[in-house]
């Protein structure tokens, strides 16, 4: 069943209504807008509370360079703003920042363009020239890429060398915990490149990517702060998770696991730090 805008609008906050019907007003005046729809979370359905208002924009061709290059003015009619920033791209895309905090994102296409836009999840607000028949059905990417999954696990070992170095001869514990911090993401990264192809998602739609126990085993990380006993604790832990969860995970995707690095880094992480990894059967399911 198609979803209506009111639908997708369903679940944001009260002052995101009044600017999508602000946003319809002016864009419904103005004749150079031949399309309108809403994008992002609001076009999958999956939109809450923390989603942003997402338009896609068609403008058009004789029209969209003048459009364009006023874009501000644009959106001034619509509402004041706090922020309000072009995003570089091949084309134009803002994000703005109301008074009321309302997020609101927009990208402005050319009419002649709409049949190779990237965006092909979308709801319907106006199509004064029925553009939709034009645009693509989503096709889903491919899998999971072996090389990618090599890289991750490669960078893994490498940040996880150079730890002893900063926690104890630097003696540099804000050093070594952003190497905890990249070395919890890479591993978050490579549980979403597992899961390929994954649905279009908002930048901040973190947990929507992983599986349940993919997230129990990031979210059971050990606590840790500015000192080197929990440092270590929590590195030593998500090095079990690696050699657990990457391993299984190079092995499904066919992708090289490097055993020789994370060996070597792994036997001089325990001559040094000490903190030996934790055993892969006390991490959990392998969540590859």
């Amino acid at each position: 069943m198609t979803m209506t805008p009111e639908q997708a609008l369903a679940r944001l906050p009260e002052p995101y209504h009044r600017l999508y019907e602000r946003v319809v007003q002016v864009c419904s005046a103005d004749d150079r807008v031949r399309g309108l729809w809403l994008s992002g979370s609001l076009a999958r359905g999956v939109a809450d509370a923390g989603s942003d208002l997402d338009l896609l924009v068609a403008v058009s061709d004789d029209a969209y360079d003048t459009f364009t290059a006023d874009w501000r003015s644009w959106l001034e009619s619509i509402t004041p703003t706090l922020l309000a920033k072009q995003v570089p791209a091949g084309i134009l895309i803002f994000t703005a920042l109301t008074p009321r905090l309302c997020r609101l994102d927009g990208v402005f296409e050319r009419v002649s363009q709409l049949p190779e836009s990237p965006f092909r999840t979308r709801v319907t607000v106006f199509d004064r020239d029925g553009l939709d028949a034009g645009i693509p059905a989503r096709v889903d990417g491919p899998g999971p890429d072996p090389d990618r999954i090599a890289m991750i696990i490669s960078e893994f070992w490498r940040v996880q060398a150079i730890f002893p170095f900063m926690i104890d001869k630097r003696k540099d514990v804000l050093a070594a915990q952003s190497g905890v911090e990249l070395s919890a993401r890479l591993l978050y990264d490579l549980f979403v490149e597992c899961n390929q192809p994954l649905p279009p998602m908002g930048v901040k739609q973190f947990s929507s990517r992983l599986t349940d126990d993919q997230r129990q085993v990031l979210e059971s990380i050990p606590a840790y702060g500015a000192d080197r006993a929990s440092l270590i604790t929590a590195d030593r832990w998500i090095c079990g998770a690696m050699a657990r969860h990457g391993r299984a995970a190079a092995e499904r995707a066919g992708a090289d696991y490097p055993t020789a690095l994370a060996t070597a880094v792994g036997d001089f992480l325990d001559r040094t730090v000490g903190g030996a990894a934790q055993r892969a059967g006390d991490i959990g399911q392998s969540s590859g």
